[in-house]
């Protein structure tokens, strides 16, 4: 995931609610609610990788089923979710919401 961010070219979506997001999240994530995802399909783009994460990965899985299932065949999940990036010390960010 870090060798992702760090290469620049995939689109890091954090599908938490925004009081998640707020608190804190992965450097370059915008924040696409797994409720509204499907009302801001146009944000996700097709020619590019997508990685899409969430607390614990149960919200991820479905916003990867969700975006398969709308012809995204670039999109992949990360497992160990927001949890996991803060349990292995990895660089969090608190900030306002950054909706596209």
């Amino acid at each position: 995931m870090k060798s992702l961010i760090e290469a620049g070219n995939s689109m890091l979506i954090d599908v938490r609610n925004p009081a998640e997001y707020e608190v804190g999240h992965i450097p370059g994530a915008i924040n696409l609610p797994l409720s509204d995802l499907e009302r801001h399909l146009d944000a996700v783009p097709h020619d590019q990788d997508v990685v899409v994460y969430c607390s614990t990965g149960y919200r991820a899985a479905m916003a990867v089923m969700a975006l398969q299932l709308q012809g995204f065949d670039r999109v992949k999940g990360f497992p160990p979710g927001f949890v996991g990036w803060e349990a292995a010390e990895q660089a969090v960010i608190p900030s306002a919401n950054n909706w596209p």
